[in-house]
């Protein structure tokens, strides 16, 4: 299943996202393995003018309103976009009795993985595509969440993902609270000189290590 999503200004520039769930190409079999394991998978793909910039990957966590942000990628990790079609995979996977591993790969860079992060695992919440842009420089792309509660018992998940609304506004507009999302912000990536450190560039070509 392909999902697309309309454009949105992102860091004063035009992105647009498709969303594909990997596991729809899965054969029957691997799909019914894939469903017992709780595995969820899917490809992310952005378009727009990146132009070399330096992608920021950040986890945001809702605590009863209060917005946690995490920088996932070391400081000396440079993912830069250099073309107008870069790809993302987000891969969710339980891990032992209480958790879950959130894993996002960079396909086009020697399927490296970008970071892991392991949350407490809820049966009531899922990998979920965000389909609202963010008001600010940040562009939602994933999230780890429950969905609308409906009344007598139960969740939709199709309501909240078809909303429209931001998920930085799910706390306020449907008292949905400790969901995760992740945003992707770019900004000019500054090159290294003889006062770096180690710097990692990840990118479709030119991808090397320094370190002084």
């Amino acid at each position: 299943m392909l999902i697309i999503l309309p454009c949105f200004a992102v860091s004063a520039q035009q992105v647009k996202v498709t969303y594909e769930n990997r596991t729809d190409t899965l054969s029957d079999l691997m799909k019914q393995y894939f469903q017992m394991q709780g595995l969820e998978s899917f490809r992310l793909t952005l378009k727009g003018d990146f132009n070399g910039k330096r992608a920021i990957i950040k986890k945001v966590t809702c605590d009863k309103g209060v917005f946690i942000e995490k920088q996932l990628l070391s400081e000396y990790q440079h993912l830069i976009l250099t073309d107008s079609i870069e790809t993302l995979d987000f891969m969710a996977l339980p891990y032992g009795n209480d958790s879950i591993r959130i894993a996002c790969f960079y396909p086009m860079g020697n399927n490296q993985r970008l970071f892991l992060d392991i949350l407490p695992k809820d049966q009531m919440k899922i990998l979920m595509e965000t389909y609202a842009a963010g008001a600010g420089p940040g562009t939602p792309i994933m999230a780890y969440t429950t969905g609308l509660p409906i009344e007598g018992g139960g969740i939709w998940f199709c309501g909240l993902r078809d909303s429209g609304v931001e998920p930085r506004l799910w706390y306020e507009k449907y008292k949905i609270d400790g969901y995760v999302f992740y945003e992707v912000t770019l900004e000019e990536d500054t090159p290294p000189d003889e006062n770096t450190p180690f710097y990692i560039k990840i990118a479709k070509s030119g991808s090397y290590a320094a370190h002084n």
